[in-house]
């Protein structure tokens, strides 16, 4: 090849860029094919059906032969150069076989499924593909790194014509087929590049499913991969680390339960899925997952990031529904199947519950009994409150259990005893098994219940007296200018409740997050909030509770 033009010139940019040897970017199929046959001579037998292995091969002896001629040809025009001055027509003649790459793409994601199927469902061939990736000649790459390189070859040679027509004057000879072979090859490269996208997404799933433990078909067609993390999910005593994969129709919930490999717990459909936060300004970080299969509490380490997991997991479930009910429109009545996705107003028992953790309430949300070491809770497993034996002693059938009969509040046993269409007797209803004298608690500790939506201000503070140096840890609500004292933040009855018109609020500005409640110049109480943030909404609450 003549070295000697300058590398300003159309003839001298190609020079360089014929240069390079297309072993750079494909591994030649004979070599992959020839490995193959080699290790069925060997065990006596085929190691993997000749028709699969051409479909994973699909089109790439060719697609090698046609780059190796593309060289060839732009390697001869170069060097003779003053002969023909031109290389678009070479690109004009090979445009129906660079066709070839449009149908490669549209069968990539599935040949590089069944590469990676084969691998694990056939020893033996999975033996031949590592061996192979071993060898020298694949560069500590993998096969499918050198599946995806033909694609990547289409955008090198839009920008190789891009750079040569950059180089042209508009009237050269060449100007005009360049142009035209331009366009040819961005036809075909605008197609590889979303099929990279779409590949990349393919290896993110890849990944996805090799870490998660057990045979697992994560790798769907027209699956997406949304956005991983751990979150913390609250069990009804403690918080415990989770591993959570979004796809833009599922949630993975997993554990882990090694370096990088987790057990998978659940795949939550988004079908009907709702995700909230909590109404109670205390559990600033967590959210609610409802789902028909589950239903939780999740917290994060931020405000922050729980706001981007609610924004990105209510946005796939929009994107998600709107695709089902499109589908649904177009294909069957819409009255027979939206009611499958719809998230409010299900019935109940068709939607597994959020339970209420244990350490949130300490009396059965019915009939308001202290639980103690022997009163133990329950919890409904239709609703998700924690109630006492007492009042849950009926089972009834329900829809998310797959119609298994499980322990129901008695609250829940009528409502779904009414969706049956029965007539429930007194009689049903009033024969429990266990029986417990109700507290007497005053009427007006049983006015406002301490989750109540419609408060002014409600959550955790430290409480303590002038005597007491050493406070509690005691739930508040402040309602129509009267604070409400509960002992959790679930609990149906007040401890107790004090109206707040004619009290005086003072704040020491050396300690902000504390503030003190006087009357006629007695101190009653010593308050302590968690931050000052919420120590100053706190005051301004009291602030505006105090006066009428």
């Amino acid at each position: 090849m003549d070295k000697g033009f300058p590398q300003t010139s159309p003839a001298g940019f190609l020079a360089a860029k014929a240069s390079e040897e297309p072993s750079q970017w494909l591994i030649k199929p004979i070599d992959f094919r020839e490995a193959v046959h080699k290790a069925s001579r060997q065990n006596g037998k085929p190691v993997i059906e000749e028709r699969l292995l051409n479909q994973i091969l699909y089109y790439l002896p060719q697609l090698y032969e046609l780059n190796k001629d593309l060289l060839k040809e732009l390697t001869q025009r170069v060097a003779k150069w003053n002969e023909s001055s031109q290389v678009a027509d070479i690109f004009l003649k090979k445009g129906p076989y660079l066709k070839m790459y449009s149908t490669y793409i549209s069968e990539f994601d599935k040949n590089v499924a069944l590469l990676e199927e084969q691998s694990k469902k056939n020893p033996a061939f999975g033996a031949v593909v590592k061996d192979f990736e071993a060898s020298p000649r694949c560069a500590n790459l993998a096969v499918k790194h050198y599946l995806l390189k033909p694609i990547q070859r289409i955008p090198q040679y839009q920008l190789l014509l891009t750079d040569y027509l950059k180089n042209l004057s508009e009237d050269a000879d060449d100007h005009k087929d360049t142009e035209a072979a331009l366009a040819l090859v961005k036809e075909v490269a605008n197609h590889a590049n979303d099929i990279m996208k779409h590949g990349d997404n393919f290896q993110k799933l890849i990944q996805v499913q090799c870490r998660l433990n057990g045979n697992h078909e994560i790798v769907q067609p027209g699956r997406l991969f949304i956005k991983e993390g751990v979150l913390m999910k609250l069990s009804r005593k403690v918080m415990q680390p989770r591993m959570f994969f979004l796809l833009n129709d599922v949630l993975l919930y997993t554990t882990p339960v090694q370096s990088g490999q987790y057990k998978l717990k659940n795949m939550l459909s988004l079908a009907g899925m709702k995700v909230s936060k909590p109404s109670q300004e205390a559990y600033q970080n967590e959210l609610n997952i409802e789902s028909v299969e589950r239903s939780f509490i999740l917290s994060a380490s931020s405000a922050a990031e729980r706001d981007e997991w609610l924004k990105t997991i209510s946005s796939t479930i929009s994107e998600y529904t709107k695709k089902k009910v499109s589908f649904i429109s177009t294909n069957t009545p819409a009255k027979e199947n939206l009611g499958d996705l719809s998230v409010d107003g299900a019935p109940l028992g068709s939607k597994a519950p959020i339970w209420i953790p244990d350490p949130r309430t300490t009396m059965c949300m019915i009939c308001t009994c202290d639980f103690t070491l022997t009163w133990r809770r329950h919890h409904c497993r239709a609703c998700g409150k924690v109630v006492c034996q007492s009042c849950s002693s009926n089972k009834h059938c329900l829809a998310y259990l797959k119609n298994q009969s499980a322990r129901v509040c008695d609250q829940c046993f009528f409502i779904l005893q009414q969706q049956r269409s029965k007539i429930v007797s007194s009689a049903t209803l009033g024969s429990k098994t266990f029986t417990r004298k109700q507290k007497r608690i005053p009427a007006a500790l049983k006015e406002v219940s301490a989750n109540t939506d419609d408060s002014s201000m409600s959550g955790y503070l430290q409480r303590s007296t002038r005597n007491k140096k050493q406070g509690k840890r005691l739930w508040f609500v402040i309602k129509d200018k009267v604070l409400y004292t509960y002992a959790a933040s679930e609990d149906v009855a007040a401890l107790e409740s004090q109206p707040l018109l004619g009290f005086v609020l003072k704040v020491d500005s050396s300690q902000k997050q504390q503030f003190k409640l006087y009357h006629k110049n007695t101190l009653y109480y010593i308050f302590r909030a968690d931050d000052v943030q919420t120590a100053q909404r706190w005051i301004n609450s009291f602030k505006e509770a105090v006066v009428l």
